[in-house]
């Protein structure tokens, strides 16, 4: 849900009802892919970073990617959805190691956490009795924060709201 608020506050909502739902799918996607790092073992590390969100916004441009309408918009939106990523995780309680995320690379393989609790920690521990109840609880929470958000980002930048061009 924060990737697609922070993609759809750039790019504003698609005027035609199949763009919007290949919008929403991509933006959603590009919120979710960092943690693909899980699939090699590196989860926190390159992916959850400004630099990796600067390369996927940067070929999304070039290959226009369906999420808004020029490149400078397409490259804003993916990069923010990107951002929303490791911003939350950061708001989040680490339980494994590295604690914290990449943040900052290529520029440096230091960790970083906020040490703040906003969003419940998420387990990977999928064989302990408390992985179902500890991220069920996490996401609820997320959904009850994020849920406002994505309505808000919705609302205000669907066409034909103030300031938007129906189409």
């Amino acid at each position: 849900m924060a990737a697609l608020s922070a993609g759809l506050a750039v790019a504003g909502v698609a005027g035609v009802k199949r763009e919007r739902w290949v919008q929403i799918a991509l933006l959603v996607a590009i919120g979710a892919a960092p943690d693909l790092d899980l699939l090699w073992g590196r989860h926190s590390r390159e992916t959850h970073s400004v630099g990796a969100a600067l390369v996927v916004a940067s070929v999304a441009a070039w290959q226009r990617w369906p999420v808004a309408s020029t490149r400078w918009r397409i490259w804003l939106a993916v990069c923010s959805a990107w951002l929303t990523h490791p911003l939350l995780d950061a708001l989040a309680r680490d339980t494994s190691v590295p604690l914290g995320i990449m943040a900052f690379w290529p520029w440096s393989q230091e960790h970083y956490q906020t040490g703040l609790s906003v969003f419940g920690p998420i387990s990977r521990r999928y064989w302990l009795d408390t992985f179902w109840p500890t991220n069920l609880s996490s996401i609820a929470r997320e959904v009850v924060i994020l849920a406002p958000l994505a309505a808000f980002a919705w609302w205000s930048r669907r066409p034909g709201s103030r300031g938007q061009e129906a189409k």
